[in-house]
């Protein structure tokens, strides 16, 4: 160990009343002006000992990279922003930041803090791959000026402008004004700032951890010595500006920065600020059987004890690591609670509402909205099927900003293949679910059934998955982000405002919607389902649906369900093929049977007809008791005789696939 400096036991804090902030409305920023982009306002400091700048937060679209750059501009005392924004003479850069972030309010620590004395300025924010976000006073209602007793910040006449990745003052966009930059400066009296960082600052033990200083000292001669102590024990471990250290046993630890410099020592601290042992839970859930549940513990680090709660009834079930357990129904909701301990840490505890079913889930870790005081809004994901017989979608949970207690509806509508480039074109897309729940509020995991169950097939599905009473709830993690099981993946996403499918309506992207779906499959627990996989060519009525009203079980009967059909006559062909026939690969275009622009999906084994009224007809499909038969893949598609339609007099329905369970 090094001795401790005797200038220790007297080093000053430094304090002030950091720090000074504007407005972060949220979601009142204007797309349109994409990264480079230049904040411009005007800095007043009021503290005679002068201002150090340390770290600058700026709300943020992640839309542009995932990774940017924040440069901080000044005029000389006494100048001003206003008139110079396209006159870089005036400019000194005197802070820069550059880090990955996902959007919102981003906190950008400069890799060296400035000093400001006594005076205005004009300060100028320059952002790169960091697309900033304002407020408009006029329509917002904003003081013209914030304060603190150190400094003012005066966005009367406040500017934003699209600008070069060079030069802030590049170009000759004017930008619009009086705009309010989203931000909060943070600073310490005098000219001395002391900050460090530490990664990282979580892990099991041993764990080494790098510290960076991140201090400044305005004063003749600058830093002249560093001092840290690691472990709050009085004794200065290194003298390094950035030193690595490893914290070899369990606990908390407070870390101390002391730096020196011509006027004296000036110390930071933070308590508790490493923490070794400290366990994140958290589980996976796995449907192996009827009813019946595999938990896979995924706490990091690894715990050495576990307390599960399965079924939420306040009773261990089970102190094993990866229990499995069976209720008696399936996926209805759980309440399952895990409780885990390591080392010298209290036990942490997890409550996370499940169903009865294999979960994909991407992340609930949301607060942002896609719009404001929105009725409603919908998110785009697409899910890869990559299970030959499929999933059967039984229910999912959903993050609603509808206030706890009130109602959420959930739409889903579905396309076969990606979502991306059909958000504007409502006839690529098929309802296939409609239900309202009783919202939990905010990151309360709200509970939708889907009855029937939503069946996808093998292959890549568009899901539009609209919430209406509130805008749904999502995170910005800067990029897509895919999420995966042994059956399929999960892509999120973008967000559209209402209305859906609407060319004009806005999207943003990209934005992970909170979601989880809950499935089943034949090799789980014998799951049957009928799901649309393609689109048929419209008829007089318009495309003819396929969609069935009961489940293809053993001993049972699917009632495959046509309509738009306008003359209540049908052919309904049933195949064992989605990708060959007959007559060639499919889909295959019937333009040559007289049908053009109508797609054949599937393979024709059988034919039956079908005799209707009100333009809809129904046919039931018996499922014999045969074992043999569940995951048997049946596919279907119809034909409606609508004679003025084309040389052949018929249109063609979606295509379905119909898995046989038990």
């Amino acid at each position: 160990m090094i001795r401790p400096f005797a200038f220790l036991v007297c080093a000053a804090v430094l304090s002030a009343q950091s720090p000074i902030q504007s407005t972060f409305v949220g979601g009142t920023g204007v797309f349109s002006i994409a990264s480079p982009a230049t904040a411009l306002f005007d800095f007043q400091v009021l503290d005679p000992n002068g201002l150090t700048i340390r770290m600058v937060e700026a709300q943020c679209n992640a839309v542009a990279a995932t990774t940017g750059t924040l440069g901080v501009w000044v005029t000389a005392a006494g100048g001003t922003h206003v008139g110079n924004h396209l006159n870089a003479a005036v400019w000194t850069q005197v802070g820069t930041s550059t880090r990955t972030h996902s959007g919102g309010r981003v906190a950008f620590t400069l890799a060296t803090p400035f000093y400001l004395p006594p005076g205005t300025y004009g300060m100028a924010l320059h952002h790169v791959g960091t697309t900033p976000l304002y407020a408009n006073p006029t329509t917002v209602g904003l003081p013209a000026t914030y304060a603190t007793t150190e400094a003012v910040l005066d966005t009367t006449f406040a500017r934003f402008r699209a600008s070069d990745p060079v030069n802030p003052f590049g170009g000759t966009a004017a930008g619009f004004t009086p705009r309010h930059p989203e931000i909060a400066i943070h600073y310490s009296s005098g000219p001395v700032s002391v900050d460090f960082t530490g990664t990282p600052l979580r892990g099991a033990s041993p764990l080494p951890v790098q510290f960076t200083s991140i201090a400044f000292s305005g004063n003749p001669g600058g830093i002249l010595a560093y001092a840290w102590d690691f472990d709050n024990d009085g004794i200065t471990d290194s003298n390094l500006p950035n030193p690595a250290w490893t914290y070899t046993a369990c606990g908390n630890y407070t870390v101390a920065l002391t730096i020196v410099d011509s006027t004296g020592p000036f110390t930071v601290t933070k308590n508790n600020y490493v923490q070794t042992d400290v366990v994140v839970p958290s589980f996976q859930n796995q449907l192996i059987a009827v009813n019946t549940l595999q938990f896979t513990d995924t706490s990091s680090p690894t715990p050495t004890a576990w307390d599960w709660d399965l079924d939420g009834d306040n009773v261990t079930d089970s102190t094993v690591q990866n229990p499995v357990f069976t209720y008696p129904s399936g996926c209805g909701e759980v309440v399952v609670t895990l409780r885990t301990s390591l080392a010298c840490q209290p036990q942490v505890t997890y409550v996370k509402r499940i169903a009865v079913a294999t979960s994909l889930e991407s992340t609930f870790q949301g607060g942002l909205v896609t719009v404001a005081g929105a009725p409603g809004a919908t998110s785009f994901v697409d899910v890869d099927v990559t299970n030959p017989q499929g999933i059967t979608v039984c229910g999912m949970h959903v993050n609603s900003s509808v206030a706890a207690a009130g109602t959420v509806t959930v739409n889903v509508f579905q396309k076969a293949g990606t979502y991306v480039g059909a958000t504007g074109d409502a006839s690529q897309w098929r309802q296939v679910a409609a239900t309202t729940a009783v919202s939990l509020g905010t990151n309360g995991r709200t509970f939708v059934s889907l009855v029937p169950p939503l069946h996808l097939a093998q292959g890549v599905h568009g899901l539009a998955i609209e919430q209406l009473g509130a805008s749904p709830v999502y995170t910005n993690l800067g990029g897509l982000q895919t999420y995966t099981t042994p059956d399929c993946s999960l892509t999120v996403g973008l967000v559209q405002a209402l209305p859906t499918f609407a060319a004009a309506s806005t999207t943003y992207s990209p934005r992970t919607v909170n979601l989880a779906l809950h499935y089943a499959t034949t090799q789980q627990n014998g799951a049957a389902g009928y799901g649309y996989i393609g689109a048929g060519c419209a008829g007089s009525l318009g495309v003819p649906g396929n969609r069935s009203t009961t489940q293809p079980v053993l001993g049972g009967a699917a009632t495959i369900v046509i309509d738009r059909l306008p003359f209540d006559l049908g052919v309904l062909a049933l195949g064992f093929s989605r990708s060959l026939s007959a007559i060639g690969p499919l889909p295959v275009d019937l333009g040559l049977i007289g049908m053009p622009g109508c797609p054949l999906r599937v393979s024709f084994e059988a034919t039956l007809t079908m005799l209707g009224a009100g333009n809809t007809a129904s046919v039931v499909f018996p499922v014999p008791s045969t074992t043999a038969l569940v995951g048997a893949l049946v596919y279907s598609q119809a034909l409606s005789f609508d004679p003025a339609l084309n040389a052949f007099g018929f249109a063609i329905s979606d295509a379905a696939a119909m898995l046989v369970g038990q």
